[in-house]
């Protein structure tokens, strides 16, 4: 055989060679196991019959080195003899881990059962604590569940309680219009019990007349609840159990639930209201007819009465001239009584029908200004001022809607009772001032006259009440009335406050949003 060839058998010996090492190298990756082991064998087995046939065919060459291929195929058979040794090693190797694998094995299935048993108690551990932190929350939202229904359970219980024991009567009609609840003070207002109520229709508390409408209205509500009253402007009567009616208030108030808006209605048995108001009435009526002829008496006894005494006083005052015949000295004081008794009396009688006529015959309200007012009010005082010596002084007043005639009348009988009760040893002071705010109008008239004790400040303005000798000052006790009910009927108060020899401070209020009132006491 020529060299090129053994050369060439060479080669593939060698590329034979490097394609089983691969493989052994693959297997030996992969893990042993019984399979492989027995591959290896075979592998082996092949590997040691191809390094035996290259050395039998190289046998005859193995010394000779006459050219570089001799040389070069005996080193590739050294290549071939120390690989076969190579494999033989790793055969003996192989076989010894053959004999080792089952213990391996288990070593190794013992330490995964071990990780695994590891992995199982700690996920066991982390579900034992998420279970019992778990437990406790479900325990903790049950102990509130129980508080909660506890609560709530007492809470229906004081509603129940509430509704029951409520003044007035109560009812729940649900949105069918049947009632639901009652309670024992809707049962009485209807005469009947509180079982003979649920379950009813509430339109069959409402008279036959009306019911039609009431059906109609119920639902309008149904649709757009909202709370207040029923049937609002109008009487409202409810019919009893036993035929009767009764007139009732009724309030309504919408409860939003899940199955639908219930309706909790409010009623009252007004039957004893209604009876005293027709009581009011009836003594209202009574009143005004009482008012009304006092108005007419005291017109008819200051206008007809003052007929007689103009005829009194005119022939007393003829008899007193002496073209009748002369008096002696006791006839005479007897004749001065009778004039002054009559003088009196004209007074009295014009001070009541200026009295009467504070109602009877007043103005309407309108927009006053004060000061220009007072300016009327001074002039028609002007001589009293002038012969009293007195200073009047007049701030800028705010001001009020109220009877000019009236309020005139009330400032000038003020500011004559300061010329009137001045004290003699001081010229009068008189000063007038005024204030206001968002609901009400203050005036004050103070002066510096004799003043009066503060204990009879109330009494001052009483009906011919006086405080001081008539000898002295005239007058007929009606002044202040006059002054306190032209007051009282543009809804304000007027009040004193005095101290004896020192002066006295009348105090009046206005409210800015008249109502007229009657001024009656």
């Amino acid at each position: 055989m020529g060299t090129h060839v053994q050369v060439g058998w060479d080669a593939f010996f060698l590329l034979c060679y490097a394609a089983l090492l691969w493989g052994l190298w693959r297997y030996n990756r992969a893990g042993s196991s019984k399979a492989q082991g027995k591959a290896l064998q075979i592998i082996t087995l092949i590997l040691a019959s191809l390094s035996a046939t290259d050395i039998m065919l190289d046998m005859n060459r193995y010394a000779q080195f006459d050219s570089l291929l001799d040389t070069l195929s005996f080193g590739m058979g050294m290549a071939y003899v120390v690989a076969v040794c190579l494999i033989c090693v790793f055969v003996a190797f192989n076989k010894h881990d053959r004999h080792r694998s089952p213990y391996r094995q288990l070593e190794q299935e013992i330490h995964r059962r071990q990780a695994l048993e590891e992995q199982l108690r700690k996920a066991s551990d982390s579900l034992e604590y998420d279970v019992a932190q778990r437990t406790r929350e479900l325990e903790d939202i049950k102990t509130r569940l129980e508080q909660e229904v506890q609560a709530t359970a007492q809470a229906n219980k004081r509603m129940t309680s509430i509704f029951d024991a409520a003044p007035n009567g109560m009812l729940v009609v649900n949105r069918e219009g049947f009632i639901t609840q009652a309670n024992t003070m809707v049962a009485s207002i209807f005469r009947c019990s509180v079982e003979d109520l649920i379950g009813q229709p509430v339109d069959n508390l409402v008279p036959s007349e009306i019911r039609h409408q009431h059906v109609v209205d119920r639902q309008a509500f149904q649709d757009k609840p909202a709370k207040r009253k029923m049937g609002a402007r109008r009487n409202l009567f409810g019919i009893r159990f036993d035929g009767s009616y009764v007139p009732v208030e009724v309030g309504l108030h919408p409860v939003e639930l899940d199955e639908g808006t219930e309706i909790v209605a409010a009623v009252v048995d007004i039957s004893e209201r209604k009876a005293y108001e027709k009581r009011i009435h009836e003594r209202n009526e009574a009143l005004e007819t009482s008012n009304r002829e006092l108005q007419e008496f005291a017109f008819i006894a200051s206008h007809d009465l003052r007929e007689p005494l103009r005829k009194i006083i005119s022939f007393s005052t003829l008899l007193q001239e002496g073209e009748y015949g002369e008096f002696n000295d006791e006839g005479k004081v007897f004749s001065d009584y009778i004039v002054n008794a009559a003088h009196r009396m004209r007074d009295l009688l014009t001070d009541l029908l200026a009295y009467s006529r504070v109602t009877s015959k007043a103005n309407p309200f309108k927009a006053v200004r004060m000061n220009a007012l007072m300016e009327e009010v001074l002039d028609d005082l002007q001589l009293a001022v002038e012969e009293s010596h007195a200073q009047v002084e007049v701030t800028n007043l705010p001001d009020v809607v109220a009877d000019q005639v009236q309020l005139r009348q009330l400032f000038q009988n003020l500011i004559d009772n300061s010329l009137k009760y001045h004290d003699p040893d001081r010229p009068p002071v008189i000063r007038i001032s005024g204030s206001e705010d968002d609901y009400f109008v203050r005036y004050e008239v103070a002066d510096n006259g004799i003043g009066f004790h503060q204990q009879y400040a109330d009494k001052i303005f009483e009906v011919f009440k006086r405080l001081h000798d008539k000898q002295m000052f005239t007058g007929t006790g009606m002044g202040l009335a006059i002054c306190r009910k032209i007051v009282q009927r543009h809804s304000g108060t007027i009040t004193a406050s005095s101290k004896e020899n020192v002066g006295t401070t009348m105090r009046i209020e206005l409210a800015k949003k008249q109502v007229e009132s009657d001024g009656q006491e």
